[in-house]
């Protein structure tokens, strides 16, 4: 019976990767590791969170906070309203709502007691 489950599971999984969501996914990530732009973007963004990070340990006390504040705002915004990413995080909200979809039906089909995650990714309680 193991095996019979497991088996499923794969074909259920081979079913998700076929979705046209999921494809364009994959697309996109490619797209997002070989476009130099996007690259330059997230590494600044990752470079300025640290940085960002780093000030606010001194909290409102370090000459630059503000600074740091301002430039964190502002690539985080070309991140986000950059369409690829756009459409990168759109689509894996939708992977991810199918994931979550599946494991609440599976586990309700078991049991209502059984807990799942819920769109948030927290616990549902009973």
């Amino acid at each position: 019976m193991k095996d019979t489950v497991l088996n499923k599971v794969y074909d259920l999984v081979d079913e998700i990767k076929l979705r046209k969501e999921y494809i364009r996914l994959l697309e996109l990530k490619k797209i997002m590791e070989n476009d130099p732009l996007i690259i330059n973007l997230i590494n600044d963004f990752n470079k300025c969170k640290v940085k960002f990070e780093e000030v606010s340990k001194y909290g409102k006390h370090h000459p630059d906070l503000k600074k740091v504040q301002l430039e964190l705002a502002s690539i985080k915004t070309k991140v986000f309203t950059n369409e690829i990413i756009v459409e990168y995080k759109k689509l894996e909200k939708e992977i991810q709502k199918i994931l979550d979809d599946v494991s609440r039906k599976i586990a309700q089909s078991v049991s209502p007691k059984i807990k799942y995650p819920n769109e948030m990714g927290l616990i549902n309680k009973h």
